[in-house]
């Protein structure tokens, strides 16, 4: 447990104010001690690799719980199906594909998050999101007064649409997962992950911290979210040391040093260019706390 931790340390943009408290719980047990604090109204928010977060430079007054290194596991239950704990990170789960034979999850390379983030927010790349995947959801709910008990959903297509899940509830923190996988060589998976990862070393500014992509796809428009703010002219304008990146324009980069208030700034900029100039409705793939 630690207080006035600065969220900048946990949060791959690098960015960020302190929580009052940030806590990293190792098994349910640990979970279970913050529940008299949770029902007495302390603010609190479940934080995962922390790979699609803007924190505000002000921080969050109340506790974070850090969910990192619990619920790692992986293990091959049936065939064709693995079951995930929900802080394994999907580097985590590519290596392990990689030398089992893990197939048909190289949707997730490049994505610096956990599986329950993942699941979250219906992560996913150019070939394909989670939901593509993904069988069945187990989780627990901190705000439910009383113990801990496990539920689980077996999913349907309604359970998600892009970027976001329409089953979890504030206070639901995911615990496992069980995700469909082609058996193959590890030959031929780890070639597969290797070349996704060049190419997105080529292609995104790997170099800076980041959280990914910003701007979702206006699919309407005919335009990619990258392709708008490249027709705006506004590929590498910089505001403090946050910077719409030179190699990919559809990422905001801090450069050392930025602000929430700077990369909110160049988001605000982006939006409203692209409405005046463009009359597009641009939505944000980053979620900013508070």
């Amino acid at each position: 447990m630690e207080f006035d931790a600065p969220l900048s340390k946990v949060a791959y943009y690098r960015i960020g104010g302190p929580a009052s408290v940030l806590v990293t719980p190792r098994s349910l047990k640990d979970l279970s001690l913050l529940k008299p604090f949770i029902e007495a109204g302390t603010p609190v928010f479940i934080l995962g690799w922390g790979s699609n977060l803007l924190f505000s430079d002000e921080g969050f007054s109340g506790i974070v719980i850090r969910m990192k290194h619990l619920f790692t596991g992986i293990e091959v239950i049936r065939p064709g199906v693995l079951r995930l704990g929900a802080s394994l990170g999907a580097s985590s789960l590519l290596r392990e594909a990689s030398e089992k034979g893990y197939g048909g999850l190289s949707r997730f390379t490049g994505i610096p998050g956990s599986i329950g983030g993942m699941i979250a927010m219906n992560a996913g790349t150019h070939l394909g999101e989670m939901s593509g995947v993904i069988e069945k959801t187990e989780w627990i709910n901190l705000f439910e007064p009383g113990d801990l008990h496990t539920r689980e959903r077996v999913h349907v297509t309604s359970d998600f649409s892009y970027r976001k899940n329409h089953f979890l509830s504030p206070g639901d923190l995911i615990t496992h997962a069980e995700i469909r996988f082609e058996p193959s060589s590890p030959e031929a998976v780890k070639a597969e992950v290797e070349a996704l990862y060049q190419r997105r070393k080529a292609t995104q500014p790997v170099e800076y911290p980041s959280c990914g992509s910003v701007f979702m796809n206006p699919t309407e428009s005919g335009l990619r979210a990258w392709e708008v703010v490249e027709k705006l002219g506004l590929r590498g304008k910089q505001i403090g040391n946050a910077q719409i990146s030179e190699k990919h324009p559809n990422f905001i980069v801090n450069l050392g040093g930025a602000k929430a208030s700077e990369v909110r700034a160049l988001i605000a900029l982006v939006k409203t260019e692209a409405k005046v100039r463009l009359g597009i409705e641009l939505q944000i793939e980053v979620r900013i706390l508070p």
